[in-house]
């Protein structure tokens, strides 16, 4: 007999195997990670965003109806049409930061409520041939009367 035992010649490649496994383990784990992150730091963008164009919108006041009717309660009244406007301006300005970014916006008496929508890639996305995260945030804003 030469070399090893019969028992033995049949374990060779073994650790190969295992070593691979883990690789694609820890390449799966990571790939998960970055886009999750992707994701929650998405969402973050779109969230602020939203709040941002709320603000502006909630200073659209509505000049008109406010001289006319004077203040009721504790709020100012707001223009649609000015708060469409100055959403418009907003988007424009965080445009290039978030391409793809929709803003829509709504006007109660006096509250401004935008719903801003974002479509995203995850890194990892196409490669796994997923399609874009839509991602949603909506904000909620209004001028108050006072300190």
């Amino acid at each position: 007999m030469t070399g090893r035992p019969p028992e033995l010649r049949g374990d060779q490649g073994t650790v190969l195997v295992l070593v691979l496994g883990f690789a694609m383990l820890l390449a799966l784990m990571v790939g998960v990670v970055v886009n999750v992150s992707a994701a929650v730091l998405a969402r973050r963008a779109v969230s602020g965003a939203a709040d941002g164009a709320a603000v502006a919108a909630a200073q659209a006041l509505d000049v008109e109806r406010l001289y006319r009717d004077g203040l009721r309660g504790d709020r100012v009244p707001l223009s649609p049409v000015g708060a469409r406007q100055r959403v418009a301006a907003y988007a424009e300005q965080v445009r290039s930061d978030q391409p793809g970014l929709r803003l829509t916006v709504s006007v109660d008496s006096s509250t401004a409520t935008v719903v801003a929508v974002r479509d995203v890639w995850l890194p990892f996305g196409r490669l796994l041939g997923l399609r874009p995260l839509r991602v949603e945030a909506v904000a909620r804003a209004r001028a108050p009367v006072g300190p």
